[in-house]
């Protein structure tokens, strides 16, 4: 009878591989009921060691976001400022309406070069020309700088009064004619050109009270006018300026018998 002798195992690497090799031929772990290709319990999915990919396109069914960074929109332009103030100009003459174009245009005018045409500086002798030139040229600089801030002109204008109208029920101004402008001379031309006048034009007034500003006026009044001006252009005609009547009174031109027959605003 051979009896089993049993022999302790010397060397604990051997008995790990017999381990091993034992457990290879049963299969390993979940042989018998596991299910198939499941991962042992010590398994670590790939992606667990690093942060969740973003999702794609074809993942989500939305556009990707585009990466770039977008151009930001570029800034509108400021508009430019305008060169009329708030000050009124009251009943310019030829020559401040020079000086105004010259300012309202960011132009310099020669002053000096003006003074120097003056019949007074032009023909004083040589003791005296330096001092009247310089004075001159001082008169010119502050008719110059009361355009300063200019923004709104008062101007009277002369004017008739047409036939009066009994179907409409008055009279027309004639110095409010569309497409009038108002002339100014001077040094360069200048021209006031006023946009609501087909606005002004016309006069409602009863018949009889129509027959006695007729009596009263001999068909001549003045327009004292008050512009608010809007704009500058220049054309081959000289420099036209541009606004807008506020309000204006009508007067008789009667000498010594000044009247207001009406006041008008605009809206």
């Amino acid at each position: 009878m051979t009896r089993l002798i049993r022999h302790p195992i010397r060397y604990p690497a051997l008995a790990f591989l017999a381990a091993a090799i034992f457990l290879a031929g049963c299969g390993g772990p979940g042989a018998d009921g596991g299910e198939a290709g499941a991962p042992g319990p010590s398994a670590v999915p790939a992606e667990a060691s690093s942060p969740a990919a973003a999702p794609t396109q074809k993942d989500t069914g939305k556009p990707a976001k585009d990466d770039k960074q977008k151009t930001p929109a570029k800034a509108a332009a400021a508009p430019a400022a305008s060169p009329f103030g708030t000050a009124v100009l009251a009943y310019p003459d030829d020559f401040q309406m020079t000086l105004l174009a010259y300012r309202l245009t960011d132009r310099e005018p020669p002053l000096a070069e003006w003074a120097g045409e003056e019949r007074d500086v032009k023909y004083a002798d040589e003791f005296s020309k330096a001092a009247k030139l310089e004075a001159e040229t001082a008169r010119l600089a502050d008719i110059y700088a009361s355009t300063e801030g200019a923004g709104v002109l008062q101007v009277r204008l002369s004017s008739q009064l047409s036939q009066y109208d009994s179907g409409r029920g008055g009279y027309y101004l004639t110095a409010f004619s569309p497409g009038n402008q108002v002339n100014f001379g001077g040094k360069e031309q200048v021209s006031l050109q006023l946009d609501n006048m087909a606005s002004a034009f016309f006069w409602p007034v009863d018949a009889a009270r129509a027959q006695e500003i007729l009596e009263h006026s001999s068909r001549r009044v003045d327009l004292d006018t008050k512009v608010q001006l809007t704009g500058i252009q220049r054309r081959s005609s000289g420099l036209v300026i541009q606004g807008q009547i506020v309000e204006y009174g009508i007067y008789s031109t009667r000498y010594n018998d000044e009247r207001q027959f009406e006041f008008v605003t605009l809206n």
